[in-house]
This record gives structure tokens, C-alpha cells and sequence, in this order.
């Protein structure tokens, strides 16, 4: 999940807010590659032993155009475009098979949303509290398909690719937004925090648990509403400082902790989700000239924990 970085950046030149009419152009990237598996928030490294592991590679950028309506009022657009694969050995027992991968790519869900800055911004230029509130519409492709055997490594077809490949979810959703920022002589902190509230359940599309059956081969019991991808809720909260080194330069480190909720806000949560949360340390550096700013940022993953099926009970 991507958030906007639109808290003012210690080393800008000027005020740290938007002048009236002014147009704000800015695009994040992330990059990532997970292959570790986890119950709760023990590691279940058996999968690695057994080569059984799954790898997911994850790329995202996000265009935001923003407009200022005043200083303390502004709009912006999202568009992401997203680029993601997921890949496991086929048959995975009880000889681990050739890897096989299923990739999707495309228009993400876009964004309209709005942020207000709470207290008057020529009292407060050291220091100021804005809320948001947005739209996230279902304009990412929920259904995505590709070459992929089932199971058993056997009839390469089409078929859905798995929930966390799809470019979007489904659903339409509550954007709600929070951040903060306060700027000293030599250091600024800084805080934000993004709620994505779905209140669309399932989205219709079939999970892995039946895309990747074999012919003639009905799902679990167990799997119950699993047979179909569910609409999470998902958040995201950083909380940090940044120090100058040179004059265009800044160094940051921030907390960051983002994950999918067990249970939505709004409506029920039944369907495939994978609930849970991860933890990061996240150090950065930025580089500040009047307008423009660039940042590169490393989260460092340090605590993940991964909750059960809040109907069935059952890992994700």
C-alpha cells in the first residue's frame, strides 16, 4: 500500500505549505521481495528447508497531481500502475517440482482525495495537523489471469492469479488520512497516518485455493467463502524525524508498521485475505532544491506477524 509523502520536507526552500493555485507533481516507487512465510509471528522456516517457499515480487508507481486551493486546502489524484508476480514449485509434494510463476500488470486502483490543515499555516510554520478524506475506485483489474499449472504441475491453462498479483482489489473505498509535523532549528519529526476502509466483501474473483485445483477436484469443506477473494480494509502509520547534513540534504529514520485488518470497518469480512501486519525501520535521504524534492527510502522488515482466517480460523 502507498501513502503521499505531502508533509513538508525539512531543507525546502520558503514556506512548507502549497501557495494558492500552485500544481504539485510527485511519483513514488516502491520495490519488494518477499519469500518468507509466517504463523502469527513465528517464522515457518521448515518451507525454505523443504523448498516449498513462495516468492513475490512487487513493483508499484504512483503519479499523485495535486492542487492547492489555498494553503490550507488542497486535491489531489493517485494513479498507480503495478507490476507483481507470484511463483511456487509445481508440485509442491511430495517432491517439490519446477518453480512456476503467474505474473499481472496494469492501471491500479486510483484515488481522488482532499487534506486540510487544521490551523492557521502563517501562525503554524513550524508546526501544523491536517486530516483527508479520499475515494479509491475500483479501477484496477480485480481479475487478472495467466499461464499456470494446477496443483499437481500438470494442465498449464489460464487462471486467476493469486490475490496479492491482482492490480486491484474490487471494491470501492473510504480513503481517511492523518499527519502531522513539527520543524526545530536543526531537526523536524514528522507523522502520518492512511486508512483504506472497503466495505465491498467479496469481489467474486476465485482464490488459489480453487484456481489452482485440478481438474474434477471440488475444495475443502473448510475452505468455506475462501473460494473467493475478499475486499480488506488495509493502514499504514509512520512516525519519525529528519536531521540536515549539507544544506540540500537530509537524512530521515522512521518507524513504519502497515498491514490488512482481520476484520473490516465497514461491512463483513469474509473471502481469501491474509491479515496481518509488518513492522520497519525505515531510513532515508532526501535532497531539497526550492521546489523539487527528491527521497530514496530502505524499509527494513524487523517484526511480522501474520493473523488467522477471522471466520475459519485458518492461516491464509
Amino acid at each position: 500500500m502507498l501513502i503521499r509523502q505531502t508533509a513538508p520536507v525539512l531543507g525546502a526552500a520558503g514556506s512548507p505549505y502549497d501557495e494558492p493555485g500552485q500544481w504539485q507533481v510527485s511519483l513514488a516507487m516502491r520495490g519488494l521481495r518477499s519469500d518468507d512465510h509466517y504463523r502469527l509471528d513465528e517464522e515457518q522456516v521448515q518451507r525454505h528447508t523443504l523448498g516449498t517457499f513462495v516468492i513475490n515480487h512487487q513493483y508499484a508507481a504512483d503519479l499523485s497531481i495535486t492542487r492547492a486551493f489555498s494553503e490550507r486546502l488542497s486535491m489531489s489524484v493517485g494513479i498507480p500502475w503495478v507490476v507483481a508476480s507470484w511463483s511456487i514449485p509445481s508440485p509442491t509434494s511430495p517432491v517439490p517440482g519446477p518453480r512456476a510463476q503467474q505474473d499481472a500488470r496494469g492501471l491500479g486502483d486510483m484515488s481522488v482525495s482532499s487534506r486540510y490543515w487544521l490551523f492557521d499555516t502563517k501562525k503554524y510554520q513550524n508546526g501544523n495537523l491536517a486530516i483527508g478524506v479520499g475515494v479509491k475506485a475500483p479501477t484496477g483489474n480485480y481479475r487478472a489471469r495467466d499461464l499456470f499449472p494446477d496443483s499437481a504441475g500438470r494442465n498449464n491453462t489460464l487462471r486467476y492469479v493469486d490475490q496479492s498479483v491482482q492490480p486491484g482489489d474490487g471494491g470501492w473505498g473510504l480513503e481517511l488520512e492523518a499527519q502531522t509535523f513539527r520543524r526545530f532549528a536543526r531537526a523536524q519529526t514528522f507523522a502520518s497516518a492512511s486508512y483504506l476502509a472497503n466495505p465491498r466483501d467479496t469481489n467474486g474473483t476465485p482464490s488459489l485455493l480453487v484456481s489452482r485445483l485440478p481438474p474434477g477436484v471440488a475444495p475443502s469443506a473448510s475452505a468455506g467463502t475462501r473460494v473467493v477473494n475478499s475486499v480488506p480494509d488495509q493502514y499504514l502509520v509512520r512516525i519519525g524525524g529528519a536531521m540536515p547534513i549539507k544544506k540540500i540534504l537530509v537524512a530521515s529514520l522512521a518507524y513504519r508498521i502497515e498491514g490488512q485488518r482481520r476484520y473490516d470497518l465497514f461491512g463483513a469480512s469474509h473471502g481469501f485475505r491474509r491479515p496481518g501486519f509488518e513492522m520497519f525501520a525505515e531510513p532515508g535521504v532526501s535532497i531539497a532544491r526550492g521546489r523539487q524534492v527528491m527521497s530514496f527510502t530502505v524499509p527494513v522488515g524487523f517484526y511480522r506477524n501474520r493473523k488467522p482466517d477471522p471466520y475459519t480460523g485458518l492461516q491464509g
